[in-house]
């Protein structure tokens, strides 16, 4: 029994029960209104030349969103805002509050932990796009023949 009290579906399902009781709603968020902080999922991919990250925003304009390159922590930085459209009559109808809305921020630390470490990235050649409420951000890699491990510097 103490092993399942450690397994991670127990820690994920205190942790959700935990919310639910303390702020009303599974995600977090304030029933009334919906609009709080909140972590939009990502899908990373791990391509031969590039990173490509994958932010599921629906409903998100793409003035209200920011991308930026931290080269210190060699980190994707996304922050923005996502509104619950209407005026305030019909919010204050609203039975059903699943879809999550407010303020959010997410770093993304590449490479990912588990990958290569020698994988630099282009910090000067990323893009972000709005297709379809996903966020799609290109992140290159630095081409192996580019830089090297080692390299030897001649004395004159």
């Amino acid at each position: 029994m103490e092993a399942f009290a450690d397994h991670p579906f127990a820690q994920a399902l205190r942790d959700y029960v935990d919310q639910t009781t303390t702020n009303g709603s599974p995600n977090g968020q304030d029933d009334t209104h919906g609009e709080d902080k909140f972590v939009p999922p990502v899908d990373i991919f791990n391509t031969e030349t590039t990173y490509v990250l994958h932010f599921a925003l629906p409903g998100a304009s793409k003035e209200d969103i920011g991308v930026h390159w931290d080269s210190e922590k060699s980190s994707v930085i996304v922050a923005g805002v996502v509104y619950r459209p209407g005026n305030e009559e019909l919010l204050q109808s609203m039975v059903s509050n699943e879809r999550k809305v407010g303020m959010f921020e997410r770093s993304i630390e590449l490479p990912p932990a588990g990958s290569d470490r020698k994988e630099e990235v282009d910090g000067f050649g990323i893009t972000a796009k709005m297709e379809n409420g996903i966020l799609v951000i290109t992140v290159p890699k630095v081409e192996k023949d580019s830089w090297t491990e080692i390299h030897k510097i001649d004395v004159d």
